[in-house]
């Protein structure tokens, strides 16, 4: 091996890296501006695994996408999604495995109520056709806090590592 395919390789890998983060990025991005057309082309098309706990289960886009409108797409529900600290956990050519931070707040401005969500994704990335697209992802909750801003006073509804039941 040549040091000029040496770099070449580690070129493209640092590449794909980015192109994975840009990707996980974009997701969020469209979460936050209520974009389901644009979560969707996130994702590959056909079997995929996304475990998102509380909201739901899914092995396809389509139905991740109308769970995400049906609770997200809505002028009331104001989304924040901050993610941090990715750690590439595996990546090949055409395969990647990250686990990312994220923070999350959303604002329900009718219900007058906000939650604050920390933990991290695990997710699992595919490239098809020279194109990254999610194909695994699974969030794990290690911090929740639920406020009722309603009256005067906000209220702690809920403090915990986990949702409520």
């Amino acid at each position: 091996m040549t040091l000029e395919t040496n770099l070449e390789q580690r070129l493209h890998l640092l590449e794909d890296k980015q192109a994975v983060l840009e990707l996980k990025y974009r997701y969020l991005n469209a979460c936050d501006e209520k974009q389901p057309d644009v979560v969707a082309e996130c994702f590959k098309r056909g079997k995929i695994d996304i475990d998102f706990g509380h909201i739901g289960q899914f092995d396809n886009r389509e139905d991740f996408v109308s769970v995400f409108k049906a609770l997200g797409c809505h002028e009331h529900i104001i989304d924040m999604h901050h993610a941090k600290n990715p750690v590439f956990l595996d990546l090949t050519q055409n395969s990647a495995r990250l686990k990312i931070s994220m923070r999350f707040q959303s604002i329900n401005t009718q219900d007058k109520t906000s939650i604050e969500l920390g933990g991290y994704y695990l997710d699992g990335y595919q490239k098809v056709g020279g194109r990254w697209f999610i194909t695994q992802s699974s969030f794990t909750i290690n911090s929740v806090k639920m406020m009722d801003f309603s009256t005067q006073e906000n209220r702690l509804i809920y403090a915990g590592n986990c949702m409520p039941k």
